[in-house]
């Protein structure tokens, strides 16, 4: 049975590009075939990635596995009522998708973020330690 697809966030791919962090990991993730992106990530890297002239990782960006975004609107909104109420405020949208897609998905989370923890102890999802 094949392993729990992972959701590589954006900050962990910055410091992949920047500094090479992570490699050694994200290669095996992709040598299990678990790794996985969405749109909203590819929206935050792609530019910059564009900017700069770094072609061969946008086409290794694309070639991963893309799990389609599907905004369930009140899904968010139920999102950020129990950030909110859990006294997390400022959760932007992009994060928000992220849990919702790993949610709808069953994959696991890798981010350097303290609000995914944080959310993780009142949201139901998989992260990646």
């Amino acid at each position: 049975m094949k392993q729990k697809t992972i959701l590589i966030d954006t900050n962990i791919w910055i410091d992949y590009f920047r500094n090479n962090t992570d490699a050694e990991l994200l290669i095996d993730l992709y040598d299990e075939d678990r790794l996985a992106i969405n749109d909203v990530i590819l929206a935050e890297l792609i530019p910059a990635l564009s900017v700069f002239k770094k072609k061969d990782a946008i086409e290794k960006l694309r070639s991963i596995e893309r799990l389609p975004v599907f905004v369930n609107w009140e899904g968010i909104i139920d999102l950020q009522t129990q950030c909110l109420k859990n006294g997390m405020n400022g959760i932007g949208l992009p994060d928000l998708m992220i849990v919702q897609t790993a949610i709808e998905f069953k994959t696991m989370i890798y981010s350097k973020d303290k609000h995914f923890e944080r959310m993780n102890k009142f949201i139901k999802f998989d992260l990646y330690k």
